[in-house]
């Protein structure tokens, strides 16, 4: 084992934990007070699987970094490197957009975005370690389920569904018989 490992391998998932810390202040700053007040699909799961979910995440893809990092030569992890920090980027973009901004809209053009890039990522990190692609098979789902529940939340809570559940014909009043 080459003495440089141990590091690689802390300072990945570090770095994945940073970006989760950066998502989670945009969180914080809505979650208990705007999001509450979106209407959400039965599906939604309860407030604390997020960060649980989330946790096991981030260590997956800082586990799954250092292996590229580890086992790629300089010219294959180059791709693989920089699809992961755009797809890092646009994670916490996500959080930036839907909830600091509070813009589901928004927040659904970045979630497809980072479903493209989390794709790519698990393709190029399979092509040097098939375990670290693997690995990132877990966020994918994730991102996949989450992408459909903004989705959801776009919809059950745009101006335009106010306006096409609103009665062509208001309902007629019937006289109450004495």
């Amino acid at each position: 084992m080459n003495l440089l490992e141990p590091f690689v391998f802390f300072v990945s998932v570090l770095l994945c934990f940073v970006a989760a810390a950066v998502g989670s202040h945009y969180t914080e700053q809505s979650v208990d007070t705007w999001y509450p007040s979106l209407s959400k699909p039965a599906f939604t799961p309860p407030s604390w699987v997020f960060p649980v979910v989330w946790s096991v995440l981030y260590y997956l893809m800082g586990i799954s970094l250092a292996t590229i990092l580890t086992q790629g030569t300089k010219e294959q992890i180059a791709l693989p490197a920089t699809l992961f920090a755009l797809q890092l980027i646009l994670n916490m973009g996500w959080s930036i957009v839907f909830f600091g901004q509070r813009n589901p809209t928004r927040g659904l053009v970045t979630i497809v975005l980072l479903w493209i890039a989390v794709a790519s990522t698990a393709l190029t990190f399979a092509a040097i370690s098939f375990e670290a692609g693997l690995m990132l098979l877990p966020y994918l789902l994730w991102v996949s389920f989450a992408l459909v529940l903004n989705y959801r939340i776009v919809c059950d809570n745009s101006p335009a569904k106010t306006k096409l559940h609103a009665p062509i014909f208001p309902a007629k009043k019937t006289p109450i018989a004495h």
